[in-house]
């Protein structure tokens, strides 16, 4: 779009005429989102400026925006004024175009098309400027963070970072989030999120949103960002076993194997190969080598046992193993697992509860009654650990306990009440390991309570919630009562229990650092009103609960002054920690997260590595923990600041490691070359040096300023390509290190060659006498190696090789650019061409490169590749019959086109006796060697050889004429004619003539072929006769060309017309002269040189060169430059003869780069080609001339000082300024490298050497440096130029505000008013320069922050704005904040630390107050005896004052019972509380306890009080009495160990330890048969029997005891006599109790006699006589008996088959009572008979397909084809089997049975088989064993017939009578859709058809149908379509009847279910049957029913009909479809 505006100004200038000034520029601006017109501000362009009068006529003026997005904008004037303004034409957005740069262009008439502009007459720059129309946006979406909760306060946990693209202040940002939080706080200038107050143990995740907001207006706020912060409990994650992280290379399966429990240690249970290596190593890898069983073999692969394996605990054994490579680092893993087999190694446990083991009975049980269960478990697998019981001694033979499950019954006889029974039980498993005996008490009547165990023992946790249930201890109630429990024994009364539920709590929270830690109660469980009850006792230990965190002395540890050269192994800062727990809760570590620090177990602090003074404010800040090692370990946090001192410890640090710069050769002295730069980290003062890479001296350096420069004397040589200089900075070590330290930095100097030398070939003369090659060579073909010399170095120096040639020509030779080597493009023919003139250039490869040039004429050498040709294809003769020997009469001419001897020819004649004629063989002249007179004819071959051996022949026929018949007569005998080569075509030549001496003197005329070019072939002369005169002409036939043939000799026949024909021959000698019609052309069309600038008048620019073959002065070549328009012809001359161009200016490249010269060559004479008009021929050539750059211009900068502002906060990195300079020269030479030569303080910028851009380098810093003057150089390695840029460093806000101390420290008492309270003023500063200080504002965080303390923004007055306690807290910590900006800016930070003082608010409290102060003492201790602690707390602080220091004293002593009830008994100490005895009258059985009031005081005069009470605990001053003075008992030898013998009572006045009483047997038992049970609490004991007694021993019939009573310090004595009654002790015994019969065969005969036994019993009478029997478990078929002889016979047959060994267990049993049996084992294996034929191994159901045309193997099962068979027999007996047929089958149809031989037989069907016809075939198969005699058996093997879909189904009808009673009808199933087909087979799917009633469910599979429930009474019709996916569809019909019945019908029926109880065989006929089923349930009477069935004919559609049987009363069978 063009914006026009007409003038009315008359201007008189003409287009054409433009001039190169300067046109005005003007500079506009115009606010985005501006509407539409809106004008731009700053803009006005006064119409005398741009002066339209110079360029347009009277017409008018128009003017238009030119520039990119001119659409923009559009032109108007502002008429009054004479200005032109701009409006905007479209809404503008700076976002997207900040500036635009137009043109005003000025149109003459009109500005239709930009051709009409005619001058540009104004520049505009218009800025468009920004508003606040973009709100801020950040860069990321939400974050989620994962904090270690004990990362240091004021960390940088996160920064947010927003971008604005507005700009200025519309851009600038600041954050805050929302809502706030105490623990995180967002710097909002720079977005760091700080971590303001400790996380440490916090679990959940705080969340928090970010926002930014602009400084725009009005202000935009961004969308929020979400932060989520999770803390990460330290210490983390355990690490992972490397070996886990293993790329696993496993085995895909295991190997699995089995080893026994019991093998031995040391075993190879097996070897790992083969494996795939051929050689490998093995390791076990799992489980590792302390929790492995088994080891394995490095080298063998062996597994091993290396300890008891136990398949209880370990059944199975996963192992893992890595096998190695020994050649290479190849492995892979082996998996095996060992399954462990169980062995008989477990005795059985007793696994019930309780114990001891005490039950109750009635005293009027029945038999049977359960009494108690055994219950036991062996840890053995199978039989090894199936447990039986037994009863091995006790209960009278009033108990019994069943083997299998343990119960333990009654068995009748009666019991005594209230006797105890004890059982001696012994578990066992069934291979006899037994368990030890267990004791089971049985009393016969009632029995105190049993508590679930005998004593308890808890451990509680100290902070255990007083009321918490801790511990239950139950009792059972034999009499299934009601139990309630009571603590007996309660120290302190600390506990208390539940009366219903014995839960055992506490009654006051128990500290484990200030109370005791073991308990011991006594719980009694009573029943009926404590008639019953029973004690146990309960041990509470009290356990330490990590209830304290570690806490530190110090919150914050500081050091100033470490230096940065610390060892590792120094020493820095001890802290400290305390906690008070105990034990490993109280055992603290500490650690660290910092990397830079460790920290020792016991708190001290070293450096992990080399620390840095040269870090942000020279200071390390981190985070120590103390952790505790509790099991749930709690951690305290402190911070470590250490403050760093310098030390020179870094070198210093160039700023790049290698620079690269370059300088030209030819560089004058004191040319700067570089500058360096290096900065020390320590801040020291550095020197620099150049070290290496300097021998020639070229090079100085300024020490102090780092600048390299060319030295100044004498003048430098630089040689070579480059220069490495090492350059070294040394610093001053000002800051008092060791030594000065030092840096190497790398300048790579480049050396620019100067292009001042041109390739030049040395030996161009010698490579022209060198230039040849033969004809014939294959393109490629080596001609000549030619090489030029460039002296310059580098790429200048560097030569490619080409030629010059015409653009239009296809070149014959080419070269390669590198090597020179010229070969050949083509293959060359000699014969055509004989020399290529050739022009070879060497270009160096400089930016303005030089060329240098070889003219060479390459030679094509001949080879003998031609023939020689004959001029004629024949030569005739007619030579008359006189002619004389030696007459010459035809001279033969042969050419060769060969050069040289290749072409000399020698000519002979083919041999012929005799020889008629000769040929000269040099001349070729025949002549007559012989008289011809007597030959008519003569023809022989002339043969031409040249010098190669190559020869060609012509015929010669010369036939001899009478001397009277003569041959025509020639006028002339040659002819001789010279035409120009330009002769037209059909020009005549020459007249010859020739007549007939006869008499008809006319002859014809022939011109005669030729095979040569000199003998017209090809044809360039043609021959016309003249019939006028009989003459004959020679006219040109085609255009002639001397340069190609230059004569031509024609052979012209005349032959007469006589009968016999004569001829004569003449010659016509041709000769072509030269025209000047060849046009001398140059070598090449484009001719390219250079010559360098500067260059001297005369320099040699090169040589042209023409050709033009034509001779003499046609070929005569002189050149000329041609006149050009451009002039640059006569900057130069030309050589007119020699063509060699020479300079006639010096040239200077910059003022014009390349001349371009017409050369012009002319032949000397006028040309003779057609339109020349007597002009001789030319030719033009183009050569373009450049000018060769040099270093002449040096180069300027654009300003001479440069002005830039910078931020001081702008990024290192950033760019600043770019400065370029400008060089007229080009190419290397213009080149420009820029650096910085001083004013660069503290390195602070760098420059791009090669852009000229100045980049920040280190961090600005307004307050250090304002301003900075930077010299500048641009240099092109020779010349320089310099510059000066000043840099002025706006101040930003980039220092963060400073405390005036790190840490404050306050104070403020405690439960002071007047709340606020001022505790202290913090104070910061902002370090800017220029900084408000009054807009710093302060904030406070951490817990209590705007709680409990607030702090006044302004000011840092922190108040306290509430009550605080001490108590409860006596330190506060916060972080303070100073934000500058009006808190909108930097934050700086510092730690403020609040103690709270104490007052005395808190009285002294008892912890046992107010019922648990208890305290115990024995009577009769002496005064000054402690008693107990009565300790109080005063939460007050104890180390301020006196506020908790308490003095005790006792203010009320009385006796709860007895008679000292006013006396001062016992006393306190004042100052620790501890209660003793003050007298000495303490007796228990006057006085049991005490209550005492005991007061404490503080220091400030608080009171606090409680309430002891103290027991009088007993001594044993009592002696223990039996209460009856005699004892007297029966006992019968029988009784069992632990059976109660007698239970004695004694009493003992004392109480407690001291009254319980200890019962034993002192005398009388000198066996050990008796032991004493002592019941101390009931002060009773229990006599019981200790071991069986034996009344046949001697001096066992009576004992006489002595038994003592006593307690911990007297004693009693009684006297006991026991009577010992006689039993039945003593068990049958066989003598062997095991036999081993031979084996007997199975046939043996019954009643045969196989063993004899006998057994023995040591009692006598009754006791002795003994029955014998089998055991019925032993032979349970009852296969052998015994007499009571002891003989043992076979009573039935028996079968090996079905027990192949018998293990008969022959009982005896005496007649006592009870009766005692005994038990022998008989042995006896049977031996095999052949009495059992083979059978089928399987059960064969065999399928052959109906339809499939035989034979066919029948399969007959789904995985094979082959009849097996098996024999119960043993082996002998069995296998090899043989299979046949019947011998009617054997030649059936039907199938045929082939015997493999193998114990296989295979079975094909014949025949195709038809289903429908046949379903089923029986095919007996004969099976004969190998058994001694064979057992031959026939097996019958059914095959069905598989059913095919092959028939059609059809439709059906289904009628159903069912019937419901009073409106109820069940769900029935009604039957399955009837659709005949004769197919049974095949899957049909069922669904209706139509409309059918929703009472009916049809199953699509089966097709059966179903009546829903409740469906009414009616008729139903409806259609089902059957479809099984192969025939048509069929459509069948159901009608169903539902009707009511009666109620008698209902009444009177009974169901008879047919399935599996009544079942009608097959085929019966129809018919009505009547019969009696008898039924019994084996307890009532039977009873008979009577069945009537009635069969009758059905339909086909009644087949499927189900039925079901009513029974009615009579038993008459109703069929009722259903």
């Amino acid at each position: 779009m063009f914006w026009t505006i007409l003038l009315p100004y008359c201007v008189t200038f003409v287009l054409g005429n433009k001039t190169d000034e300067r046109i005005p520029f003007f500079h506009g601006h115009v606010f985005e989102n501006s509407p539409t017109g809106s004008k731009v501000n700053g803009l006005s362009i006064p119409v005398k400026r741009i002066d339209p009068q110079r360029w347009c006529s009277k017409s008018g003026t128009h003017l238009k925006l030119l520039g990119d997005r001119s659409e923009d904008f559009h032109v108007f004037a502002h008429h009054k004024r004479g200005h032109i303004l701009l409006k905007t034409s479209n809404v503008l957005d700076r976002e997207e175009r900040a500036e635009y740069f137009l043109s005003l262009a000025l149109c003459c008439q009109s500005c239709a098309s930009a051709e009409r502009v005619v001058a540009e007459v104004a520049s505009i720059k218009v800025d468009v400027l920004d508003t606040n129309d973009h709100e801020p946006t950040f860069q990321h979406a939400d974050v989620k963070i994962t904090l270690d909760d004990a990362t240091a306060l004021r960390s940088v946990v996160y920064t947010v970072k927003a971008e604005d693209i507005d700009s200025g202040k519309n851009a600038e940002l600041i954050y805050y989030a929302l809502p706030r939080n105490g623990s995180f706080y967002v710097v909002p200038k720079t977005g760091d999120i700080l971590l303001v107050d400790s996380i440490l143990g916090l679990a959940q995740s705080i969340k928090f949103s970010v926002f930014a907001r602009d400084h725009g207006w009005p202000a935009r706020t961004s969308q929020n960002m979400d932060i989520e912060i999770s803390p990460r409990q330290w210490p983390a994650l355990p690490k992972l076993d490397k070996r886990l992280s293993r790329k696993s290379r496993s085995v895909p399966e295991p190997v699995l194997i089995t080893v026994s429990e019991d093998a031995s240690i040391g075993s190879v249970i097996m070897n790992l190969h083969p494996v795939r290596f051929q050689s490998a190593s093995f390791e076990l890898i799992h489980p590792d080598a302390d929790n492995s069983p088994v080891t394995v073999s490095r080298d063998s692969g062996d597994l091993v046992i290396s300890r008891r394996l136990d398949r209880e605990t370990q059944p199975l054994v996963e192992i893992t193993v890595k096998v190695q490579d020994k050649r290479g680092s190849d492995w892979y893993t082996v998996r095996v697992d060992l399954t462990v087999m169980d062995v008989n190694d477990n005795a059985p446990e007793w696994m019930m509860v309780p114990f001891p083991y005490l039950s109750v009975v009635s005293a009027n049980a029945p038999p049977n009654t359960l009494v108690y269960k055994l219950q036991a478990r062996d840890g053995d697998e199978g039989i090894n650990g199936e447990v039986e019981y037994f009863l091995s001694d006790g209960g009278d033979g009033r108990f019994e306990v069943d083997r299998k499950n343990g119960y333990m019954r009654t068995t009748g006889l009666p019991l005594q009440r209230d006797r105890e029974y004890l059982l001696t039980v012994v578990a066992a498993d069934r291979q006899g390991s037994r368990s030890p005996p267990a004791v089971v008490s049985i009393i016969a009547g009632p029995r105190a309570p049993q508590f679930t165990n005998a004593s308890y023992t808890i451990s509680i946790p100290e902070n255990t919630p007083e009321g918490q249930p801790f511990l239950v201890t139950p009792a059972v109630s034999f009499q299934k009562q009601l139990v309630t429990y009571s603590l007996l024994i309660n120290p302190s009364s600390l506990f208390s229990i539940q009366p219903e539920t014995g839960e055992i709590s506490l009654t006051r929270t128990i500290d484990y650092e200030s109370d005791q830690h073991r308990y011991l109660l006594l719980v009694r469980a009573s029943e009926n009103q404590d008639s019953l009850s029973s004690a146990a006792e309960v041990r509470v230990i009290i356990t330490d609960e990590n209830d304290c965190v570690p806490e530190f002395q110090q919150s914050i540890y500081s050091k100033d002054g470490v230096p940065e050269t610390v060892m590792t192994a120094t020493s820095l800062l001890q802290v400290s920690a305390s906690d008070c727990d105990s034990e490993q809760n109280a055992e603290i570590t500490y650690y660290t997260l910092s990397p830079d620090f460790i920290i020792s177990a016991h708190g001290t602090i070293f450096p992990a590595g080399p620390l840095d003074y040269e870090r942000p404010n020279h200071l390390y800040e981190f985070v120590v923990m103390a952790v505790d090692k509790g099991e749930l370990s709690r951690t305290g946090t402190a911070t470590v600041r250490l403050r760093m001192a310098n030390v020179n410890d870094e070198p210093p640090e160039f700023s790049q490691p290698v620079y690269q710069t370059f300088v030209s050769e030819d560089a004058g002295p004191n040319t700067l070359v570089a500058t360096v730069l290096a900065k020390d980290p320590d801040g020291d003062g550095i020197t620099y040096k150049i070290t290496a890479g300097n021998e020639g001296g070229n090079f100085v350096i300024d020490s102090q300023k780092g600048l390299i420069r060319l030295r100044s004397s004498p003048s430098p040589r630089l040689q070579g390509l480059k220069y490495i200089l090492n350059v070294t900075a040394t610093d001053d070590n000002a800051s008092s290190g060791p030594q000065s330290l030092s840096a190497i930095a790398q300048v790579i100097v480049g050396v620019d060659d100067v292009n001042n030398n041109k390739p030049v070939f040395e030996k161009c003369a010698e490579y022209k006498d060198k230039s040849s090659v033969l004809e014939n060579k294959p393109a490629g073909t080596f001609v000549l190696q030619v090489h030029a010399d460039d002296a310059d170095e580098g790429a200048n120096g560097k030569v490619t090789y080409g030629f010059m040639h015409k653009d239009s020509t296809v070149p014959a030779f080419s070269i390669d650019p590198e090597t020179g080597v010229i070969v050949t493009a083509m293959t060359f023919d000699r014969e055509r061409q004989r020399e290529y003139a050739v022009t070879v250039t060497a270009t160096d490869q400089a930016a303005d490169p030089l060329i240098g040039i070889c003219q060479l004429n390459i030679l094509i050498l001949d080879e003998n590749d031609n023939s020689p040709k004959f001029e004629n294809l024949r030569y005739e003769y007619f030579l008359r019959e006189d002619t004389m020997i030696g007459t010459s009469f035809l001279r033969v001419a042969a050419h060769d086109d060969d050069y040289s001897t290749y072409a000399a020819i020698t000519y002979s004649m083919s041999e012929e006796q005799p020889e008629y004629l000769r040929v000269n063989p040099l001349t070729g002249w025949i002549y007559v060697n012989q008289p011809i007179s007597q030959r008519t004819y003569i023809s022989r071959q002339i043969i031409a050889t040249d010098g190669g051996n190559q020869s060609s022949s012509v015929e010669l026929a010369v036939t001899i004429t009478n001397v009277k018949n003569q041959p025509p007569q020639w006028e002339k005998d040659t002819y001789e004619v010279v035409i120009p080569e330009n002769t037209v075509r059909d020009t005549p030549v020459v007249t010859i003539k020739a007549t007939s001496p006869l008499g008809d003197p006319r002859v014809t005329y022939n011109l005669e072929d030729g095979l040569v070019p000199e003998s017209n072939m090809p044809v360039r002369f043609y021959l016309t006769p003249n019939r006028e005169d009989g003459s004959a002409s020679i006219l040109v036939a085609e255009p002639l060309d001397y340069e190609m043939t230059r004569n031509f000799m024609l052979r012209v026949r005349a032959q007469n017309v006589a009968p016999v024909p004569l001829a004569a021959f003449t010659t016509v000698h041709i000769n072509i002269t030269d025209v000047n019609d060849n046009v001398p052309f140059f070598t090449s069309s484009i001719c390219e040189a250079s010559v360098t600038e500067g260059a001297e008048i005369g320099t040699l620019v090169l040589q042209v060169s023409a050709n033009d073959l034509d001779l003499g002065l046609n070929g005569k070549i002189s050149y000329s430059l041609l006149n050009d328009r451009s002039g640059d012809y006569q900057y130069f001359r030309i050589d007119p003869e020699l063509g060699t161009i020479y300079t006639e200016a010096v040239f200077d490249r910059e003022t014009k780069e390349s001349y371009l010269l017409e050369v012009k060559s002319v032949d000397g004479w006028e040309s003779a080609r057609p339109g020349k008009h007597g002009q001789p021929n030319s030719d033009t050539a183009y050569v373009r001339i450049f000018i060769s750059d040099v270093n002449d211009n040096k180069p300027v900068f654009a300003q001479s000082v440069y002005e830039v502002d910078v931020d001081e906060d702008a990024d290192v990195g950033s760019t600043i300024l770019t400065v370029s300079a400008n060089d007229e020269d080009e190419g290397a030479n213009a080149k420009l490298r820029y650096q910085i030569t001083s004013g660069n303080v503290g390195g602070v910028f760098d420059m791009e050497p090669e852009v000229g851009t100045i980049f920040i380098a280190q961090p600005l810093d307004y307050e250090q440096n304002k301003f900075y003057k930077l010299h500048i150089l641009a240099s092109d390695g020779k010349w320089e130029d310099y510059a000066t840029v000043i840099v002025t460093v706006v101040n930003k806000n980039d220092e963060a505000p400073v405390f005036s101390v790190n840490e404050y420290y306050g104070s403020v008492t405690e439960e002071m008013d007047g709340s606020p309270v001022f505790v202290l003023k913090v104070t910061a500063s902002d370090p800017d320069n220029d900084a408000d200080q009054e807009a710093l504002r302060y904030s406070l965080h951490g817990q209590g922050a705007e709680s409990e303390f607030i702090i006044d923004e302004v000011t840092g007055k922190i108040y306290a704005q509430r009550t605080l306690d001490r108590e409860a807290r006596a330190v506060w910590r916060f972080v303070v904040l100073a934000t500058d900006e009006g808190g909108e800016g930097l934050t700086g930070f510092t730690d403020v630390i609040i103690n709270v003082w104490d007052i005395n608010d808190n009285a002294p409290n008892f912890a046992c107050a107010p019922d648990s102060c208890h305290g115990d003492v024995s009577e009769n201790s002496p005064p000054g005896t402690s008693v107990m602690e009565m300790t109080a707390t005063d939460l007050d602080d104890a180390a301020v004052g006196q506020n908790a220091m308490l003095a005790y004293r006792i203010v009320g002593n009385a006796a709860l019972n007895g008679a000292n009830n006013g006396a001062d008994v016992f006393s306190i100490n004042p100052a620790t509380g501890t209660v003793s005895v003050a007298m000495s009258s303490l007796d228990r059985e006057q006085t049991d306890s005490y209550v005492l009031v005991v007061e404490a005081r503080d220091g400030g005069g608080m009171i606090g009080t409680a309430t002891a009470t103290i027991h009088v605990t007993d001594i044993n001053d009592h002696v223990p009495r039996f209460l009856d003075r005699t004892c007297s008992v029966r006992i019968p030898e029988s009784s069992d160990p632990n059976t109660l013998i007698i239970e004695l009572e004694a009493e003992d006045a004392d109480a407690g330890e001291n009254g319980q009483l200890t019962f034993s047997v002192v005398a009388g038992d000198p066996e050990q048969k008796f032991y004493m049970v002592s019941h101390r609490q009931e002060q009773r004991g229990t006599l019981r029997l200790k071991k069986h007694l034996d009344y046949e021993r001697p001096g066992e019939q009576r004992f006489n005891l002595t038994i003592k009573v006593e307690d911990m310090q007297y004693s009693s004595l009684l006297h006991c006599t026991l009577e010992i009654e006689d039993c039945n002790d003593h068990v049958p015994v066989f003598i062997p109790h095991f036999i081993q019969l031979p084996a007997v065969r199975e046939d043996v005969a019954p009643g045969t006699s196989v063993a004899s036994v006998a057994a023995s019993d040591l009692d006598s009478g009754l006791n002795r006589e003994i029955t014998y029997s089998i055991a019925s478990e032993s032979d349970p078929y009852h296969l052998f008996s015994v007499d009571q002889s002891g003989l043992v016979t076979v009573a039935s047959e028996l079968d090996r088959e079905k027990v192949a060994q018998h293990h008969l267990v022959i009982l005896a049993t005496d007649h006592g009572t009870p009766p005692l049996t005994g038990t022998a084992t008989i042995q006896m294996a049977l031996l095999d008979v052949n009495d059992n034929g083979p059978e089928f191994e399987a059960a064969y159901a065999p399928i052959v397909w109906e339809n499939f045309l035989g034979p066919q193997v029948v399969r007959l099962n789904q995985s094979s084809t082959l009849l097996k068979a098996m024999d119960r027999d043993s082996e002998e007996n069995g296998s090899p089997f043989s299979f046949s047929v019947p011998l009617e089958y054997r030649y059936s149809n039907d199938f045929r049975l082939q015997d493999n031989g193998n114990d296989t037989a295979t079975i094909t069907a014949l025949r195709a088989f038809d289903r429908e016809r046949q379903k089923e075939f029986l095919l007996p198969v004969i099976m004969t064993d190998s058994g001694s005699p064979p057992k031959t058996v026939t097996n019958t093997l059914t095959i069905t017939i598989g059913d095919e879909n092959d028939h059609a189904h059809i439709a059906g009808q289904k009628k159903v009578f069912i019937n419901c009673h009073r409106g109820r009808m069940p769900t029935n199933v009604l039957g399955k859709v009837y659709s005949p087909d004769p197919d049974d087979w095949d899957n049909k799917t069922y669904a209706f058809e139509g409309h059918v009633p929703n009472y009916f469910i049809l199953n699509k599979r089966t097709g059966f149908l179903m009546l829903k429930e409740n469906a009414p009474p009616g008729s139903y019709d409806f259609q089902v379509r059957v479809s099984d996916g192969l025939w048509p569809d069929a459509v069948s019909s159901v009608k169903v009847n539902a009707r009511e019945l009666r109620d008698d019908a209902i009444y009177n029926s009974a169901s008879l279910r047919l399935a599996g109880f009544l079942m009608l065989k097959e085929n019966a006929p129809p018919g009505s049957y009547d019969f009696q089923v008898r039924v019994s349930d084996g307890l009532w009477p039977d009873a008979v029913s009577s069945v009537k069935v009635n069969a009758r004919e059905l339909r086909d559609d009644a087949i499927y009909n189900s039925a079901s049987l009513r029974l009615a009363g009579t038993g008459d069978v109703y069929l009722m479809t259903a």
